[in-house]
């Protein structure tokens, strides 16, 4: 016969072994469910920061393209023909929010190329929106003598084609202009 001794160390070994098999799988589980939620922030973290290189690898081209547009058409506000990246009517500009990248080449206020980043897994394609507009600002100090600083900004949003959901990147610049008096 078990003395009541036994018994009670085998119900209290039953009890542990019971709270262990039942608080090991909802353990197991919370572990798993954090790394889905880490893998899924890396994910986001990952697509955006190549839609913040595609940006900054447009933004420099646009930089070239808008030096290039002065230089053989003079400033862009006096251009017969501007360019379709060109708005000088600022009032519906609000490169801010998201609202206005979602519909501003509908609305004929930026305009859309492509870029395509190399990554490790292939390459990357990113549809990115770009917009210069005029700042209003000159300053006769800011160039050699003879030459004013005439001021843009530069907008552009680069979202990945594969995954828009995953987030954009937007950069934002002022471009200086120094031209002849």
């Amino acid at each position: 016969m078990m003395s009541s001794r036994h018994a009670q160390k085998g119900a209290a070994l039953l009890v542990v072994v019971a709270l262990f098999l039942i608080i090991l799988p909802i353990a197991l589980l919370a572990i798993y469910d954090r790394s889905l939620q880490n893998d899924t922030f890396s994910g986001s973290y990952l697509w955006r920061a190549q839609a913040r290189d595609a940006a900054n690898q447009q933004m420099a081209a646009l930089r070239s393209t808008v030096t290039q547009a002065i230089g053989t058409g003079g400033l862009l506000e006096y251009q017969s023909s501007p360019p379709a990246w060109y708005v000088g009517n600022t009032q519906n500009v609000q490169p801010a929010s998201a609202s206005f990248w979602s519909g501003c080449q509908s609305n004929n206020l930026c305009q859309a190329t492509t870029v395509t980043l190399a990554n490790g897994t292939g390459r990357q394609q990113f549809q990115v929106l770009q917009l210069v507009t005029p700042t209003g600002v000159i300053d006769s100090t800011l160039c050699n003598p003879g030459y004013i600083a005439v001021f843009y900004n530069i907008w552009v949003q680069a979202t990945a084609s594969a995954n828009p959901a995953a987030g954009a990147a937007t950069t934002q610049a002022v471009y200086r202009a120094c031209i002849l008096q």
